[in-house]
């Protein structure tokens, strides 16, 4: 037998022993794994959950409940996140499993943004994109300015994306304010289109509002400055298309 014979069938022997080791090492690691998911001390007893405020912890531990006592190990969390992905308020979804027996659930919620006002006059929240959220006590818990439509109650399904130009167009000038004149947020009570226009109404003196299309921010405070000077009545129409101009007008105007 030659050294290249020799070298080659001890090069053979070597991927043997190597295939050899993985398959124990495989069959030890699937034992091992069945071992663990069987065992009862490693049962689920504790839920833990963070993150939400608008969802109440007993609607989300009516999804997870089910879950209880079955082996942490095992447990399927892609199961349970489907289910919590289900609410409308729920944009995110993270869990951790503790051992040994506790499953962390963090949620990541879908804030309230706008109160669409329908055809019926019922009040329904909305996120920044338009999805339509649930609400799970008959308190409006949070303060956000109403947009009034004529969109019906049938039309209006939680989870769902409203379409709309109209209300995109108040979606598109609500983050407007907020990037550009967040302080004056507060002031915002209720949008509605006049003609085609969009009015706000000053929550704390009544004023109609036509916001400016540039410059946002600095007409907002020009108006504040005029207001609290005492110049504009209350229920009057503040136009704030003109450029450094607080143009004043009527109520019926």
């Amino acid at each position: 037998m030659t050294k290249r014979e020799r070298k080659r069938r001890g090069n053979s022997r070597y991927y043997l022993f190597f295939i050899v080791t993985l398959i124990i090492l495989g069959i030890i690691g699937v034992g091992f794994w069945y071992a663990l998911t069987s065992v009862n001390f490693l049962d689920l007893k504790k839920i833990t959950i963070s993150g939400n405020t608008a969802i109440p912890d007993s609607l989300i531990l009516k999804i997870a409940k089910p879950y209880l006592g079955v082996n942490l190990v095992a447990l399927s969390r892609s199961d349970i996140k489907k289910s919590l992905l289900k609410l409308s308020r729920v944009k995110e979804v993270k869990l951790r499993k503790k051992l040994l027996h506790t499953l962390d659930i963090q949620i990541t919620e879908r804030k309230g943004f706008i109160y669409l006002k329908s055809l019926e006059g019922d009040l329904f929240p909305l996120d920044s994109e338009g999805v339509v959220l649930a609400r799970y006590t008959p308190v409006y818990l949070e303060d956000l300015p109403v947009y009034s439509t004529y969109i019906s109650n049938s039309q209006i399904k939680a989870g769902k994306k409203l379409v709309n130009p109209k209300l995109a167009r108040i979606l598109n000038l609500q983050k407007r304010i907020q990037k550009e004149a967040p302080d004056f947020l507060p002031n915002v009570s209720e949008y509605y289109l006049i003609d085609n226009t969009v009015n706000i109404v000053d929550a704390k003196r009544g004023t109609r509002i036509i916001p400016s299309d540039e410059d946002l921010a600095r007409q907002f405070a020009r108006y504040l400055f005029v207001q609290e000077n005492g110049n504009i009545k209350t229920q009057s129409l503040v136009d704030l298309r003109y450029k450094n101009q607080v143009v004043v007008k009527a109520g019926n105007k």
